[in-house]
């Protein structure tokens, strides 16, 4: 996916999203004299993800300098034979004219997405993969006392496992442990689980103390 970046115009709150790049994505960055500087955890978090990466300042200011510029960017991108989604990052809704082209008025036709941010743009495109969906799940809204009720119950559990088996050789395992409890639904499946992960003998062993805890 090509994501061009309107920085000048979004700003920090636009680089949302850096997080879930990928070395496939191609994202391009314009800014102007105005706008030299960006928060270090969005840069790096570009130059982690391994995608292309460019940047490109506006040479003499003028009004609706950097549009223009993308604008002819995206022309150029799909001129050189381009055929997936691309995101203008921007809250100018005059790129709405330049997405209405792309869509309706070229031949062949390219997809748009106009976004405020590069994880909504991400969403919009919806290309139907994991990251769009781990975006999805985690802008869902979220009950707060449902959360720390939850938030409780794992730090009960963990505090727990680490009494029950600090004695043992297996304390430095109670995260396995703790993700078996977390994912079984009944004692039966807690005790299948108990021996895939450490084997017959030392899972009956594991398990014999796993039962005898509170509530599990």
């Amino acid at each position: 996916m090509y994501f061009l970046i309107d920085y000048e115009n979004v700003k920090n709150a636009g680089m949302r999203g850096t997080d879930y790049l990928q070395a496939n994505d191609s994202l391009i960055l314009f800014f102007s004299k105005y706008t030299p500087n960006m928060e270090t955890r969005y840069l790096l978090d570009i130059q982690k993800s391994g995608c292309f990466f460019d940047t490109c300042k506006l040479v003499k200011t003028q009004k609706n300098g950097l549009d223009f510029y993308i604008a002819s960017k995206l022309g150029e991108i799909f001129g050189q034979g381009y055929r997936g989604n691309a995101v203008i990052v921007s809250k100018d809704t005059g790129f709405q004219a330049v997405k209405d082209y792309w869509t309706s008025r070229a031949k062949p036709a390219h997809k748009v997405v106009l976004s405020e941010s590069i994880e909504l743009g991400i969403i919009s495109a919806n290309e139907h993969d994991e990251r769009t969906e781990q975006i999805r799940t985690g802008l869902k809204p979220a009950d707060i006392s449902a959360f720390f009720a939850n938030y409780q119950e794992e730090q009960r559990l963990r505090q727990l496992l680490q009494e029950v088996f600090s004695d043992t050789e297996y304390i430095g395992r109670t995260a396995e442990m703790e993700e078996i409890i977390k994912s079984s639904k009944t004692a039966k499946v807690v005790y299948l689980s108990t021996l895939h992960c450490f084997g017959r003998k030392d899972g009956l062993a594991v398990y014999q103390r796993l039962k005898n805890c509170a509530k599990l």
